[in-house]
Order: structure tokens, then C-alpha cells, then sequence
């Protein structure tokens, strides 16, 4: 009985909580590949341009994947 309260308990919990909406920071720039977790990432160092805060969501759908220094 215990068990199945738990389990019963779980699934409420999940399916009432929002999605985090992760920020991450990007180089505003044509040549950009990446997102980075923090402004201060290695790879944002040769950035020329505007660092960006975006949310993770935006980043990806701009095509850009995760910087290699914080993977």
C-alpha cells in the first residue's frame, strides 16, 4: 500500500512541476556554434561580438550545442 502511494504521489509531483527554463550565454555572431553554461566559459573568450543571455531552448533551436570546455 505503501508502495503504491509513493508511486501515485510521484506522478502527481511530476506532472505538476514546470520545465526549468536553463539560461545560457551566447556570442552573437554569424560564425557562433556554441552555448555556454557561464559568461566567464573559456570558450566565450575569442567572442568579437555581444554576449548574449538566451535560454537553452532558443540556443538549440538556433543550432547551436553545448561548448566543448563544459561538456
Amino acid at each position: 500500500m505503501k508502495k503504491i502511494f509513493y508511486l501515485i504521489s510521484l506522478l502527481i509531483l511530476s506532472t505538476s512541476l514546470k520545465p526549468i527554463n536553463l539560461e545560457v550565454y551566447i556570442c552573437v555572431s554569424k560564425g557562433a556554434k556554441k552555448y555556454h553554461l557561464v559568461k566567464d566559459c573559456n570558450g566565450l573568450s575569442n567572442c568579437k561580438h555581444e554576449i548574449k543571455k538566451v535560454t537553452k531552448n532558443d540556443a538549440e533551436s538556433k543550432g547551436l550545442t553545448l561548448c566543448g570546455w563544459e561538456d
